[in-house]
């Protein structure tokens, strides 16, 4: 393919979108992305939805009724079908980059692939950092809603405390912040054994790797084989939990509110943040990185995150007025990303196994790195 055909349509989103499959080995998440309820991140495509449009995902719940015994009459009293469902509003997002002198004296409507090529790539690499962003700030409850599940450690973190968070999840009792609730829903490896994410950052990390009985614990866990070769940053597997390591939010964020929108970060490396004495997260106008500082690490089931997309992307060209010298370039996206919050369709929550109106697949642990 030696040109871009920018004037066809139906070959530019084709090359838009081979562009973009082929960032995602860039991708933190890609590993834990796919259209199942099963994968951590469920993606959800509807190619006709634009602005204001929604994607809708739909759930069904299992009986939980009451048998009847002998000949006492059962017509009447059979358990209504429950019924779970959430759905994304789907908007509009363009990374733009100025395309500057290089393009000057080209006929801006023919440019050969290697040109088109080198704005592409920038903006495919962006928007998989904006993609990964996005979901980082889901689950640490920075886009849409804090957090309704907690476990704070204090400043206290061991292979010890991993068993008490195994045993919270496992029961659904013992949260800092939150009622009981559900088990998670476990995500399974390639082989099919069933576990959760443990997603830190750095710091979290280097607390857990200094204790005393971390290396002889994790030294003979099974984190190899076909099933992890995909995955990045895992360093340990203690019970149901993958642990696994992610960087640190590089950039700058526009707005000081305790939540946010995909448009209001500049990403230089995605990643998780941290939380200062302020109350302000990494990035945010007033961030300290110095005095105490709280890392936010995510524990991740099955459906932790929905990830909706719309029309296909596309790639634009934006010539100047000042006789066509300069250029911009803009990579177009329809989607959105929020965690799964279900709500009740039909027939009333669970009694004591809750799944509506809670962060169905995420769990958040608060720690403290920096005094």
């Amino acid at each position: 393919m030696a040109f871009v055909d920018y004037n066809s349509e139906l070959k530019r989103k084709a090359w838009v979108q081979k562009g973009l499959i082929q960032g995602t080995s860039k991708s933190f998440w890609s590993p834990y992305t796919g259209m199942e309820d099963t994968s951590i991140v469920m993606q959800a495509n509807n190619a006709n939805a634009d602005a204001g449009h929604t994607v809708v995902f739909d759930y069904d719940g299992n009986l939980s009724g009451k048998a009847v015994k002998g000949n006492d009459t059962a017509y009447g009293k059979g358990e209504k079908k429950k019924k779970f469902s959430n759905k994304i509003v789907v908007d509009r997002y363009r990374l733009v980059v100025d395309n500057g002198d290089k393009f000057d004296g080209k006929d801006i409507g023919n440019l050969s692939i290697t040109e088109h090529s080198d704005s592409m790539n920038k903006l495919a690499d962006l928007f998989t950092r904006f993609k990964d962003q996005a979901v980082f700030d889901c689950v640490q409850g920075l886009k849409g809603s804090g957090p309704t599940h907690i476990i704070d450690l204090n400043a206290t973190f061991d292979p010890a405390s991993l068993n008490t968070i195994e045993e919270t999840i496992k029961t659904g009792y013992g949260y800092t912040t939150g009622g009981t609730r559900r088990p998670l829903q476990p995500y399974r490896l390639y082989d099919g054994r069933p576990v959760w994410l443990f997603v830190m950052d750095p710091s979290m990390a280097r607390l857990l790797k200094n204790s005393a009985n971390y290396q002889s614990l994790v030294y003979n866990a099974d984190v190899r084989g076909n099933d992890n070769r995909s995955i990045s940053g895992v360093f340990g597997k203690i019970g149901q939990m993958l642990l696994i390591e992610a960087d640190q939010f590089y950039g700058t964020t526009d707005n000081a509110a305790a939540t946010f929108g995909l448009e209001d970060n500049n990403i230089e490396i995605s990643g998780l943040r941290k939380l200062d004495a302020g109350g302000k997260w990494t990035g945010q106008p007033g961030y300290v990185y110095t005095g105490a500082q709280h890392s936010r690490g995510v524990i991740l089931g099955a459906n932790a995150v929905q990830l909706g997309f719309g029309k296909m992307p596309d790639y634009k060209l934006q010539k100047s007025q000042d006789f066509e010298i300069t250029s911009e370039s803009c990579l177009e996206v329809w989607m959105e990303a929020q965690k799964t919050i279900l709500n009740d369709e039909v027939a009333g929550d669970y009694a004591a196994a809750k799944v509506a109106n809670l962060d169905f697949g995420v769990i958040a642990v608060d720690l403290q790195v920096q005094s």
